[in-house]
């Protein structure tokens, strides 16, 4: 599963993405190390929980694409999961789009309990707060930051 992820990232102008499923748990990811797994956990909520109230307003959706000053999210809703990919502004969409397609059809491949492998267990959900707990204090920012942490900083305000 992770190198169908990878095969995305391979295309230029992708940062990363992510599969997660319809209840919000992300399956797996090949974002940077910049963006946690806690942050990431919360987007994958935030899509599924979204995704519902679309779907009652406006029908089924197959694709959204959210275009933003540094950059440009979009999300392929799959019966299963949600294929989420970050790009940089200017990315080739045909290419982009060619390449989602692969890898859709190789998702549909996977059977329901390879899905269900990669759902995280309750013990990983009650760990995964006490880390992030046990996490010491940030340091204080850089000057000037990179143009990837200045999207997350804007990701995670909007997830809070």
């Amino acid at each position: 599963m992770q190198t169908v992820m990878l095969g995305l990232k391979s295309v230029p102008g992708v940062m990363g993405s992510m599969l997660s499923d319809t209840q919000g748990n992300v399956l797996v990811h090949s974002f940077p190390l910049i963006f946690d797994q806690g942050t990431l956990n919360n987007i994958a909520v935030l899509i599924s929980d979204n995704s519902l109230g679309l779907q009652e307003a406006t029908g089924d959706v197959k694709l959204i694409d959210i275009r933003y000053e540094l950059g440009r999210i979009i999300i392929k809703t799959l019966p299963r999961c949600f294929v989420t990919v970050l790009c940089e502004p200017g990315i080739n969409v045909q290419l982009l789009t060619i390449t989602l397609n692969v890898v859709i059809k190789k998702l549909e491949k996977f059977s329901d309990e390879q899905f269900a492998a990669l759902a995280p267990k309750p013990a990983d959900v009650e760990t995964a707060p006490k880390q992030a707990a046990e996490k010491a204090a940030p340091a204080p920012e850089a000057v000037k930051k990179h143009w990837l942490e200045r999207m997350q900083d804007g990701f995670e305000s909007k997830v809070k």
